[in-house]
């Protein structure tokens, strides 16, 4: 089995890939979203408004171990419910923001 310690939402000792919910949240002008991966990797982050159209996108290469992406209100061009989605060779996983006014 793999096993990995968390602290405060953060993989301590992490064996696996993980995204962390963006913060703070739900946020107005900024937001940071974190991710662990245990290899590095090319990763593409797609941030998804409720209707499905993809309004933000950003794809490159990342280090083993913790990252971080800081997205702001003008990438966007969207308030309310968001969806982001982290996707790499191997691994997806899908979480849920909100961009107030």
């Amino acid at each position: 089995l793999s096993i990995a310690f968390r602290f405060g939402g953060k993989t301590i000792s992490g064996v696996g890939f993980e995204l962390y919910q963006n913060q703070p949240n739900p946020f107005v002008n900024h937001t940071s979203i974190g991710f662990f991966l245990p290899e590095e990797a090319v990763a593409t982050l797609s941030v998804i408004d409720e209707t499905g159209l993809v309004v933000f996108q950003q794809k490159g290469w990342y280090g083993k171990g913790e990252n971080n992406i800081a997205l702001n209100r003008g990438l966007l061009n969207s308030t309310g419910l968001l969806y982001y989605r982290l996707e790499t060779a191997t691994d997806s996983a899908t979480k849920k923001m909100i961009q107030m006014k």
